[in-house]
C-alpha cells in the first residue's frame, strides 16, 4: 500500500509514542515500510515546523513542543493520557490536591493531563505548559533517570534561580537526583513558586524506562514534610498503576 508524504508524516509522529518516545532514521523507515531517505526527508521537515526535535547527543528523534500544542486533540489519543485519566482522577479524590502527568520534551517538563482538586491554587500549569526542570519535583524526578550525557548537557545551560530556594549549584542537584532514584520519589518546597510544593513519582513503559511522571502540587500548608509520606504512598500506588496499563496497552 502507498502512503501519500503527509499520511507518512503521520504514521512517523503516532510512532513517537510514550513506550517508543525516541526513534532514529533506521527505525523509522523499518517501521513505517519507506526509505531511509525518504525517512530522513520527513523528519527534515517535521523538525523545521517543530512537531520533532533532535536530541544533540543520541540523534534520536522525539516529538516537538508544536504537536503538544495541539492540546486536546493530542493528548485524547495519547496512550499515555488514555491510561492515566482515571488512575490520576482517583489520586485527585484521595489527596483532594491536583495532579498533573509530566514528561520530558527538549530541556522542559511539559503537562500532558492535569485535574484540579476543589481547592487548587494558581501554579501557571496546563496542558502543554512547559516548565523548568530544575526546580520542578516532576522536572527533577525525570532528570533524575536520564542518561548522564543528557544532564551533563542539561547542566551546560545553567539553574536559573526562581526563589530563594531554587537549587542553582550543578553539584548540589546532582545530589538531589541521587537521593531520588534511591527513594523512588522527588519533594520540592518553594523552589519554583513561593508558598507552593509537589511531590513526583516516575511512570515506566513496558521496557521499565522512566517515561513520565504522577505529580500533586498544591500549598505548602497542605503538602510538607508532616504529610508528605501519606501522599508520597498515594503518587507511588498511581504511578505504578499508570505503568501497569502501559503495560497492558503496549501489548
Amino acid at each position: 500500500m502507498r502512503f501519500t508524504s503527509l499520511e507518512n508524516a503521520l504514521r512517523l509522529l503516532d510512532l513517537l509514542s510514550v513506550d517508543e518516545p525516541e526513534l532514529g532514521i533506521y527505525e523509522m523507515a523499518e517501521r513505517l515500510g519507506i526509505a531511509d531517505s525518504t525517512a530522513h526527508r520527513l523528519a527534515t521537515t517535521l523538525m523545521s515546523e517543530g512537531f520533532i526535535t533532535q536530541d544533540p547527543n543520541t540523534k534520536l528523534y522525539r516529538l516537538g513542543a508544536s504537536v503538544l500544542a495541539l492540546g486536546h486533540v493530542v493528548t485524547g489519543q495519547s496512550k499515555l493520557y488514555t491510561a492515566s485519566k482515571a488512575a490520576l482522577q482517583l489520586l485527585v479524590n484521595q489527596s483532594n490536591e491536583t495532579a498533573h502527568i509530566g514528561v520530558l520534551r527538549e530541556f522542559d517538563v511539559v503537562y500532558l493531563n492535569k485535574i484540579e482538586c476543589s481547592h487548587p491554587i494558581r501554579l501557571l500549569s496546563h496542558l502543554g505548559k512547559r516548565n523548568p526542570v530544575h526546580c520542578t519535583s516532576s522536572g527533577q524526578v525525570l532528570l533524575a533517570h536520564q542518561p548522564s550525557s543528557y544532564i551533563n548537557a542539561f547542566l551546560q545551560r545553567g539553574l536559573e534561580q526562581y526563589t530563594s530556594r531554587t537549587i542553582t549549584d550543578p553539584a548540589a542537584l546532582l545530589k538531589r537526583l541521587e537521593r531520588i532514584k534511591e527513594q523512588g520519589f522527588s519533594f520540592c518546597e518553594e523552589e519554583m513558586h513561593e508558598g507552593a510544593s509537589s511531590l513526583s513519582a516516575p511512570v515506566r513503559n513496558r521496557k521499565g524506562q522512566v517515561t513520565a511522571c504522577v505529580t500533586l502540587a498544591g500549598p505548602m500548608q497542605r503538602i510538607n514534610q508532616y504529610t508528605a509520606s501519606k501522599l508520597v504512598k498515594l503518587i507511588i500506588q498511581t504511578a505504578n498503576e499508570i505503568s501497569k496499563q502501559l503495560d497492558c496497552a503496549g501489548r
